[in-house]
């Protein structure tokens, strides 16, 4: 894996929303239910190096009897990486710094949260089971193998940052 420095890590964006509350209190339905958990990675470049890295999370917790919502979370978990410049042959071992280590840093931080949570809105606390990146990103990698084969980290002269999956 390449170098790199975590400076800093950051809740950027955070929504829960229980629509069916108090109904879902009241009248105390029953049955099972079904979890929608769907994880991305988003990374961004600029100039000078820096790197910014975005977890992002949702989750949809349905009545699997009715597909009545329980909760519905939406979260962006940043961290700011900084690396120096790569040769082009070191791009692999960047990317998947950028996109399986320092997300696995960043992942305790969103899952306790989200645990905090879903507790204090009194419905069930939900603990996310730790997610394998590496695979993520194989998953990822393979999706997008168009646009990963023209991605580059040589620092750009724009103050725009660049999408990692863009060309």
């Amino acid at each position: 894996m390449a170098n790199f420095q975590l400076i800093s890590q950051f809740l950027k964006d955070f929504s829960f929303e229980s629509p069916n509350v108090p109904e879902l209190f009241f009248k105390q339905e029953s049955g099972q239910a079904k979890m929608e958990i769907n994880v991305d990675i988003q990374v961004k470049g600029t100039d000078n190096s820096i790197f910014m890295v975005d977890l992002l999370v949702s989750l949809h917790s349905k009545l699997e009897e009715n597909d009545k919502s329980i909760f519905i979370i939406k979260s962006n978990y940043s961290g700011l990486v900084q690396m120096e410049a790569t040769k082009s042959e070191e791009d692999e071992a960047v990317k998947k710094t950028l996109m399986i280590e320092v997300p696995h840093l960043l992942f305790p931080s969103i899952r306790a949260l989200i645990l905090r949570v879903t507790g204090e809105s009194r419905l069930p606390a939900f603990s996310m089971q730790p997610i394998d990146f590496a695979e993520l990103y194989e998953s990822k990698k393979s999706q997008d193998i168009e646009s990963y084969k023209d991605v580059s980290f040589q620092p750009s002269n724009k103050n725009k940052p660049k999408s990692f999956f863009e060309s």
